[in-house]
């Protein structure tokens, strides 16, 4: 059964013009669930050659520099931390290390004889619940996730946020039960799209 995060990210990856596969291999069974796997494979079917590579802190604007990626879904999510109340730029570092750097690598190993059609691999696009605003520690936590192999890092609340904009009151969404979700609670204003958020 596809996980409420997994269904977010790979809605927002098909609305933004990629074609979303699942990509598993064989995951680490522990007492505590699933410790270790990869979650998605994106392509972007409208990427232009000769591009630039996109910035390591991912926007929607940012994704057509991106032809494709392997996408981690799972890690910071099945913490028992609770990552949405952490502000400090310090407190969130600490958590990286304690919790992320020493499984990063594993989450992105996949078979060198997989084949994805491109020229060049995948992307390593991790999704972060929480990312440091304030330097020093923006930038230690960037330079620490490339030494990991990580290419990339977005926001799980910009995702949301997307697909909150992009769905439209007046429209039925019958095969996503979660755009239509977003679509009720929009129609009775529980939520409302993120520029009515920042004028509100």
């Amino acid at each position: 059964m596809q996980s409420v995060e997994e269904a977010i990210v790979s809605e927002y990856f098909e609305q933004n013009g990629f074609l979303v596969r699942p990509l598993r291999k064989s995951r680490a069974q522990t007492k505590k669930g699933i410790d270790e796997g990869l979650d998605l494979y994106v392509r972007n079917m409208v990427f232009v050659e000769g591009s630039r590579d996109p910035n390591f802190l991912l926007f929607s604007s940012e994704l057509r520099y991106l032809e494709s990626a392997i996408i981690c879904v799972r890690g910071w999510f099945s913490d028992k931390a609770a990552l949405a109340s952490m502000t400090g730029g310090a407190e969130i570092l600490k958590h990286l290390e304690t919790y992320v750097f020493k499984k990063a690598d594993k989450w992105f190993a996949y078979d060198p004889a997989v084949s994805f059609g491109t020229k060049t691999p995948p992307k390593n696009i991790l999704v972060a619940p929480v990312f440091p605003t304030q330097e020093p520690h923006r930038s230690q936590c960037v330079e620490l996730l490339k030494e990991k192999g990580v290419d990339g890092i977005i926001s799980f609340k910009s995702m949301a946020l997307d697909l909150i904009d992009r769905v439209d009151t007046k429209q039925i969404y019958e095969k996503s039960d979660l755009l239509q979700t977003l679509r009720v609670l929009k129609n009775f204003d529980l939520i409302k799209d993120s520029q009515m958020n920042l004028l509100g």
